[in-house]
Parts: C-alpha cells; structure tokens; sequence
C-alpha cells in the first residue's frame, strides 16, 4: 500500500512540475510576442507572472532586463542581466546584454569587456563582435575628437 501511495506522489509531482513548465512556457511566450508588438508594458506583467514562477529562469531575468533597459532603468537592466548569468548555459547572451548596457550608457570600456568576454564564451557569436567593434569604434571617435578639442586649443 505504501508503495502505491508513493509511486500516486510521485505522479503527482510531475503532473505539477510538468503543469507549471508548461505554464512558464505560455508566459514567456506571451512576453516574447507583447515585447514583438511594442507592448512593453504587457511583456513586464507578463515576465513577472513567470518570475514568480521560476526566479531562476534566465530567459525570464533576460526579459526584465530588456524591459529595464527600455525604461533606461540601466542599473536594474545590468541586474537582471547578472542575475540570469547565474543561470545561464549560454552566458554569452547574458555578457553581450551586459556589454549593450554599458554601451547606452557610454561606459565603452566595460561595453568592451563584456563583449570580449562573450567572445571567450563562443567565438562564433556575432553580435558580441557587431557590439564590441561598434564600442570600439565609439571609444576611438571619442578619443579623436578629444585630440581635435585639445589641438585647437594650443
């Protein structure tokens, strides 16, 4: 009796488990065609439902980042990004995110950084390389113009 009672238990829980994956699943889905149809709002509700459904989703913390980023909440954006790093099993979607937050925020040597080190994740990732040669291209800009100022100046 007790080995029925056991395997009905176990049943049960995965019935569950299985119920909210699928769940999940549907939300993020959900998120993903909101934020496609510039219905940020929707998306945030949306990925906070998943949230609370799993904290440690790193699509979901993606997500919240994004909408973040959107809102120019950029310190909440890298927050989220880190947090989903933690994770993650493609880390170098979390480094380029990191890598465009700092890029918005004019931080190009950080922007560098994260993107170099979503290279060293998967040299095959391209956006790490579109997202770190525009900060480099940023940061030398910078610094000519910075020559140019001190130049007309002595």
């Amino acid at each position: 009796m007790d080995k029925e009672a056991d395997t009905i238990n176990e049943i049960t829980d995965y019935i569950r488990r299985f119920n909210k994956k699928m769940i999940l699943y549907k939300l993020i889905l959900q998120a993903k065609s909101e934020y496609d149809k510039y219905d940020y709002e929707a998306g945030r509700k949306s990925l906070i439902e998943a949230y609370l459904i799993d904290k440690q989703n790193p699509v979901v913390l993606r997500g919240l980042g994004c909408i973040k980023q959107y809102e120019g909440k950029f310190n909440s954006a890298v927050r989220y990004f880190s947090q989903a790093l933690k994770y993650s099993k493609n880390k170098e979607i979390e480094y380029s995110l990191l890598g465009t937050a700092y890029y918005l925020q004019e931080k190009l040597d950080e922007a560098v950084k994260y993107f170099n080190l979503a290279i060293d994740c998967n040299e095959n990732y391209d956006k790490a390389y579109e997202g770190r040669n525009q900060a480099m291209l940023e940061r030398h800009l910078k610094i000519v113009d910075l020559q140019e100022n001190l130049s007309k100046r002595f």
